[in-house]
């Protein structure tokens, strides 16, 4: 705006004008995301009562100077910042529900969402900004315990913005491996007219579980009326004296147990046999 001779003031947030040439300067930084268009009104006068107006309409063209927000809502409420869940959860179990948004406009406004590494999650799309976070496969406790991710989002703007979610997922064991014998098949010799509570042999067995589902107790088969065996040591003892004569040979099989609970037991059995 230029006037040579008019004498010209505008509203106090645009100040200082240039009284002589009508030049109107930014005095503060422009935020568009505070106010997009600015009307600014100008007023001209030679010294008459009557000044002339004039409005001048600015809009403040958008920057990408925004991240994205996102909005993290969980489904399964977490314990301390921790989702947990059971590995025996099937595939597309639901943990959370996730809103992106963007202050500015267009391309600059324009949010990606994606997990930052690899893990068995996924997020799905419900709408243009929201997802859905989900396991992908399912969980395996032996495998990995725990996982510990990052959800980003990311605008369009050159440079890109972005901004960060930390998910935390632990996994609780569920009795799903039974034991396994380090020897599926013992043999052993020993001589007669043994003393009764001689020690025979250490049985043992593994489980991949943790906790109670990886007690283990031992427990003697049919034809083993000659033998003890600690339930929880897997130690085998004589229980009689033997005679080659009246039995040469002995076999018998060992049950291995886990359980949980009394009712809940998953079991797997040795074979044993014994040379007088």
């Amino acid at each position: 705006m230029h006037a040579s001779s008019s004498n010209l003031c505008i509203i106090p947030q645009w100040k200082p004008l240039n009284n002589t040439t009508g030049l109107i300067t930014v005095q503060r930084s422009l935020d568009r995301e505070e106010t997009a268009i600015h009307k600014v009104t100008v007023l001209a006068s030679d010294g008459s009562s009557t000044p002339a107006r004039a409005t001048v309409t600015i809009n403040v063209t958008d920057v990408n100077d925004n991240p994205p927000n996102i909005d993290l809502r969980y489904i399964i409420s977490p314990i301390n910042g921790t989702v947990y869940l059971s590995e025996k959860d099937p595939v597309n179990t639901k943990i959370a529900l996730i809103t992106v948004s963007d202050k500015d406009t267009d391309v600059n406004g324009k949010v990606i969402c994606f997990i930052e590494r690899e893990v068995p999650f996924h997020l799905k799309a419900v709408y243009d900004n929201q997802y859905l976070l989900e396991t992908s496969s399912l969980l395996d406790y032996e495998g990995t315990k725990e996982f510990s991710f990052k959800i980003v989002a990311s605008d369009s703007g050159k440079p890109s913005l972005n901004q960060t979610a930390l998910v935390r997922v632990k996994l609780e064991d569920e009795n799903d491996n039974p034991p396994v014998f380090n020897q599926p098949v013992i043999e052993l010799s020993v001589s007669e007219n043994n003393r009764r509570g001689l020690y025979l042999t250490t049985i043992s067995a593994t489980d991949e579980d943790s906790g109670k589902n990886a007690d283990i107790v031992y427990q003697l088969g049919p034809n083993a009326s000659f033998f003890d065996l600690d339930r929880k040591t897997g130690v085998l003892t004589a229980s009689r004296v033997f005679d080659r004569e009246e039995q040469e040979r002995f076999i018998f099989t060992v049950t291995a147990r886990d359980f949980l609970t009394a009712c809940i037991a998953i079991q797997r059995s040795t074979a044993t046999s014994l040379n007088c």
